[in-house]
């Protein structure tokens, strides 16, 4: 699945929320903890690249 700017890679449950990895068009890979509940910690994994126009949105 693709997003506006990146590939979706893998997207899996565990108990603390939402994992997304997604892979930007640079090759770049990103993860994202998308937490259960308002009281979760969303967490970020990942480089952006400067050079990449897609990374840096």
């Amino acid at each position: 699945m693709r997003t506006n700017t990146h590939t979706i890679v893998s997207r899996h449950t565990t108990s603390e929320g939402v994992v997304v990895w997604t892979r930007c068009g640079c090759g770049r890979l990103q993860m994202a903890l998308i937490p259960y509940g308002a009281r979760g910690k969303a967490l970020a994994a990942g480089g952006h690249d400067r050079q990449c126009p897609r990374c840096g949105r």
